[in-house]
């Protein structure tokens, strides 16, 4: 179907889009963010992105008082997990072959616990500078690599922040609203001959890592990067590809996710026209089979779902994340009689969804209702916790045959 979007295309600002995906959710009842929108094609361009009217304050209030890496042992970001710190530090090296001078200025915007600043200083680099947020994020920061960090965003700096030979965003740019607010942002952050480091999630590539039912497709991910629209958008403020590439990181032990990177620096050229833009003719046909496959890992979850709830009317339902906010929405789990929702991340725990508190894993031992793990990311995790907490509960997963 095609529309006249609600938000212009982050890149090249066109009206005109198609319809690909319509997301619903049940957020908890102090989330700022949309409970449904459209997840759409540029006409112009081909970039994919979700139609949101929700302001970027709105956004940037959310990541300050609910964002999920503070809590470094159930997050990644701090490198405290084997997977994490590995993912970190190809990071690092990747930053660090473009940039031999160890008196470089670099700063990590949206650096959450500090980690990947972590595997910079390890490598000798001195003159590092976070920024995130997250208070509570960047006050771990500053105690666990002991550098310099600060509360903010793109859509708030000030003057503390001078100029940095490398700016970086990992997995932030997916995240923002205003995108040519903050390339102009990023741009104006960058010495003569600085570099910015970005890496976000891989759109074609979203089929290949498929967990969970449209798990790219969230509340908090509104831009779906491939290689092209990246370009596209930092080409608006003259800034062209240095190095760029795609890897395979982890995001949870066993759980692979598809990234793409681009090292920009200063056109110095006439090679490109600023705002130049090529239609992505791939994102499209990729995130379409994204769907069709996402759709019917749902139509599965929904079944079992059923047959759990004809078992067990009356249950408990642990893990809060993007997962179970869309079963709740769209599934026959709106139908279930939960009895309280159950989350290991602090940041979740004294919130209420649909009326109900969630809570913490020691505040249920003696509710001997089943459990129905609502979450395929991180189930391993919450069985292990289970088992810690010595519960007796009868177990239900979302497992079935994808």
């Amino acid at each position: 179907m095609k529309k006249t979007s609600l938000r212009l295309c982050p890149i090249c600002s066109c009206n005109l889009c198609e319809v690909l995906h319509t997301l619903q959710f049940v957020l908890p009842e102090s989330n700022p963010l949309q409970n449904s929108h459209d997840v759409v094609c540029c006409e112009h361009c081909g970039f994919i992105y979700a139609d949101i009217t929700t302001p970027q304050k709105d956004y940037d209030a959310f990541y300050s008082e609910f964002s999920k890496y503070e809590d470094t042992s159930v997050s990644t970001g701090g490198g405290e997990a084997a997977f994490d710190a590995e993912r970190l530090q190809r990071t690092a090296a990747c930053i660090a072959g473009f940039l031999p001078d160890k008196r470089a200025r670099i700063i990590d915007i949206g650096c959450a616990t500090g980690g990947l600043l972590k595997s910079l200083k390890a490598m000798g680099y001195r003159n590092l500078v976070g920024l995130d947020p997250s208070p509570t994020c960047v006050s771990r920061t500053i105690a666990n690599v002991g550098i310099q960090a600060f509360v903010g965003s793109l859509s708030s700096l000030d003057d503390r922040l001078e100029k940095y030979d490398c700016v970086i965003l990992s997995h932030v740019m997916e995240h923002v609203k205003d995108l040519q607010s903050a390339v102009v942002c990023i741009k104006n952050l960058m010495t003569e001959s600085g570099l910015a480091y970005i890496e976000v999630p891989d759109a074609t590539r979203y089929t290949e890592y498929l967990y969970a039912p449209f798990q790219d497709f969230n509340t908090e991910h509104i831009n779906h990067f491939s290689l092209v629209g990246l370009s596209n958008l930092f080409s608006q403020v003259r800034l062209v590809p240095l190095s760029q590439g795609n890897r395979t990181i982890h995001t949870a032990p066993g759980v692979a996710y598809p990234v793409i990177y681009t090292i920009f620096t200063h056109d110095t050229t006439s090679s490109h026209r600023k705002g130049e833009v090529f239609r992505d003719t791939l994102s499209l046909e990729r995130v379409k089979e994204y769907i069709f496959r996402s759709q019917g890992m749902m139509d599965k979850m929904d079944a079992r779902i059923k047959m759990i709830l004809d078992e067990a009317p009356e249950i408990l339902a642990w893990g809060t994340g993007q997962l179970a906010m869309k079963l709740l929405a769209t599934t026959c789990l709106k139908e279930a009689k939960i009895k309280a929702f159950v989350d290991g991340n602090p940041i979740n725990q004294g919130q209420f969804i649909n009326g109900i508190e969630v809570k913490a894993p020691e505040q249920i031992i003696g509710l001997n209702y089943p459990i129905l793990i609502t979450s395929t990311l991180h189930q391993t995790e919450i069985e292990a916790t289970i088992r810690k907490y010595g519960l007796p509960n009868k177990i239900f997963s979302l497992g079935v045959d994808f």
